[in-house]
């Protein structure tokens, strides 16, 4: 069995830019629930179509379903960065590109913590104003954003990581 590496890469300004960002995300996702709790209607729109238009409801309580998510899945990208030897990748860790391939998997996993958070914020506070008798702002760009938003940050990585061998 090879066994990698085991080498911490420092964060440069971007991943803490990113992590701040995600972590900033969070945390508002969390507050703006809270805040708009006491005004939220009995049943809110739960799920979307394609378009944008609520085609499922549910108690309120399950505006809290996002944030939850956000709050697990966030920190723990965020700390798994911590060891980048262990992410399963397409490309043979070596000694030789241990360094560099640990870099992309360390800003692969920031840009994902905070295409999350920021994703995952943005719906809560668009079923909030939904739910609350407005209008959505992310309509049929929600579904364009989050596959962007996700599928851009692996695409690069992996440009990225079979360039640099």
């Amino acid at each position: 069995m090879n066994t990698r590496p085991k080498i911490r890469p420092q964060k440069n300004v971007w991943d803490r830019v990113l992590e701040a960002i995600a972590i900033g995300a969070l945390v508002y996702g969390v507050v703006v629930v809270l805040q708009a709790w006491s005004t939220l209607p009995d049943t809110i729109p739960t799920h979307f179509d394609a378009s944008g238009n609520a085609d499922g409801f549910g108690p309120k309580g399950m505006i809290w379903l996002l944030p939850s998510i956000s709050v697990v899945l966030v920190p723990a990208m965020l700390f798994l960065r911590r060891f980048p030897w262990l992410s399963n990748v397409p490309i043979e860790i070596t000694e030789e590109n241990a360094e560099k391939q640990y870099r992309l998997i360390v800003r692969l996993l920031s840009l994902l913590a905070c295409a999350v958070s920021l994703l995952f914020t943005a719906l809560v506070y668009d079923t909030i104003l939904i739910a609350g008798g407005g209008n959505s702002l992310l309509g049929a760009w929600f579904m364009p954003i989050f596959l962007t938003g996700n599928m851009v940050p692996i695409l690069w990585y992996f440009y990225a990581a079979f360039k640099g061998r």
